[in-house]
C-alpha cells in the first residue's frame, strides 16, 4: 500500500505524539531501541518548533498517519567532529531526526519509504548530502539505514542531552555530485522494493523489526491438556525488545514434526525462531536433535551464554540440552519448557541475538 509523505499540520500532533509515545512504550532498558525519553527526546515543544519551521513530515498510509520525522537544514552541532566522507559546507547539508514508525506496520517498507522521502525533501532544498545518526545498540534502525543504501561514516561516542555520551554510527547519504539524484533515486529504489515485497506477503523486513516465529514443543499441550504458557511469554518478551511476531505453532514432541515446523519457517524467511519445549532428558524430548538436524551451521555460544546465565540461578541449569543454529538466513534457538526458564534464558542472549540476525541477513554492522 501506497506511503504519502508530506509536511505535519497542527492537526498531526497529536496523533503524531501518540506514535512517539507507543514507540517508547516499547522499549526495554538494554534493549535494542533508540533509548528515546519522552518530554525530553523527543519533547512536544520541540515538535511544536519544527511544525512552526515546516521541518515536520508525516506518513500517511489508507487515512491512517503511520510515521513521522523531522528533516533540518544545516549541520547538526553535535556532529562537528564527525569524519564525514562526502566533503559539503555546513548550509549543503540536511539532518534526518526523530524517524518513528507505528509499532503495528513495521515490517512493511514504511521505514524505507520514509527516509527515502527525507533524501527527496533534502535534495529538492539544493543540499548536497543527508546526515543522520543511531545508537549502535539500534540494530532495527541500523539495518534500516545500511539497507536503504546509506553509508557508515563512523562509528563514535556523541554527547546527547538526554543519555550522556552514547556509541553512535553516523550514517551520511551523497545526493549531488557527478551522479546527480543518483543517491535520492537509489533510495527510492530500495524502498519500492520494499514495500512491493511487504505487499505480496514476503519478508518486507525493511530493518523495522526481525520477525519471528515461537514453537512450543508440548505433548501435552497439543493435546489440550495443559494450557500453553511458555509461547505466550516468549511473545510478549520479544515483541517487547522491538522484534515483529509473525507466527506462533504449537506441535507435539514429534522429531518430524518439529523439522518440519523448523524448515516452513526457515522457507518463509523468518529471521528468528525460538522453540519451547523438548530439551530436558525425558526420551520423549528431541527437540536439538529436531533443529541440528535441520541446521547447516550450529551457534554454539548462544546456548552457553544461557546456560552461563542460568547456573547462576539455579544449579539445575547444566542439565538443559539446548542448541542453536543457522538455517538459510534463519537463527534458530532452543529455550526451556518453563515458561520463567524460557524467559530468562533468552533474555539473557536477546541484545546480542539482534546484533547477530543483522549480519546474517547482511543488514547490519560486523564487528
Amino acid at each position: 500500500m501506497a506511503l504519502e509523505v508530506r509536511k505535519a499540520t497542527a492537526g498531526d500532533l497529536e496523533p503524531l505524539w501518540g506514535l512517539y509515545a507507543a514507540s517508547c512504550a516499547r522499549q526495554v532498558p538494554g534493549g535494542m531501541g533508540p533509548d528515546w525519553h519522552m518530554g525530553v527526546y523527543p519533547a512536544r515543544s520541540d515538535l511544536e518548533g519544527r511544525l512552526a519551521a515546516g521541518e515536520l513530515y508525516v506518513g500517511e498510509q489508507d487515512g491512517a498517519l503511520v510515521a513521522g520525522m523531522v528533516v533540518t537544514e544545516g549541520e547538526y552541532p553535535i556532529y562537528a567532529k564527525v569524519p564525514w566522507q562526502v566533503p559539503a559546507a555546513p548550509d549543503e547539508v540536511a539532518v534526518l531526526h526523530l524517524l518513528v514508525v507505528d509499532p503495528a506496520v513495521r515490517g512493511r517498507g514504511v521505514g524505507s519509504q520514509m527516509v527515502a522521502a527525507a533524501a527527496r525533501v533534502a535534495a529538492q532544498a539544493g543540499k548536497r548530502v543527508l546526515h543522520l545518526d543511531t545508537l549502535e545498540q539500534n540494530t532495527g534502525a541500523i539495518a534500516l539505514y545500511k539497507g536503504c543504501g546509506l553509508t557508515v561514516a563512523c562509528v563514535m561516542p556523541v554527547h546527547y542531552e538526554d543519555i550522556g555520551d552514547a556509541s553512535t554510527v553516523l550514517f551520511e547519504l551523497a545526493l549531488d555530485g557527478g551522479d546527480a539524484g543518483k543517491g535520492v533515486a537509489a533510495v527510492e529504489g530500495t524502498a519500492a522494493a520494499k514495500a512491493d515485497a511487504a505487499s505480496r506477503g514476503g519478508d518486507g523486513h525493511g530493518g523495522e523489526s526481525f520477525s519471528v516465529e515461537v514453537i512450543t514443543v508440548s505433548d501435552r499441550s497439543f493435546r489440550g491438556e495443559r494450557p500453553d504458557a511458555s509461547g505466550p511469554a516468549l511473545v510478549e518478551l520479544v515483541e517487547r525488545h522491538g522484534y515483529r511476531v509473525v507466527a506462533t505453532r504449537l506441535v507435539p514432541d514429534e522429531r518430524e514434526q518439529i523439522e518440519a515446523e523448523l524448515r516452513d519457517a526457515a522457507a518463509r524467511g523468518v529471521a528468528l525462531v525460538l522453540t519451547t519445549g523438548g530439551t530436558g532428558f525425558s526420551p520423549r524430548d528431541v527437540t536439538p536433535e529436531a533443529t541440528a538436524a535441520v541446521c547447516e551451521r550450529m551457534a554454539p555460544g548462544i546456548p552457553e551464554a544461557m546456560r552461563a546465565a542460568s547456573l547462576a540461578i539455579t544449579p539445575k541449569a547444566c542439565l538443559s540440552r539446548e542448541v542453536a543454529g543457522i538455517v538459510g538466513r534463519t537463527l534458530v534457538v532452543n529455550l526451556p519448557g518453563s515458561p520463567k526458564a524460557a524467559v530468562e534464558n533468552v533474555s539473557a542472549v536477546i541484545g546480542p541475538i539482534a546484533h547477530g540476525l543483522g549480519i546474517l541477513r547482511g543488514e547490519a554492522l560486523d564487528g
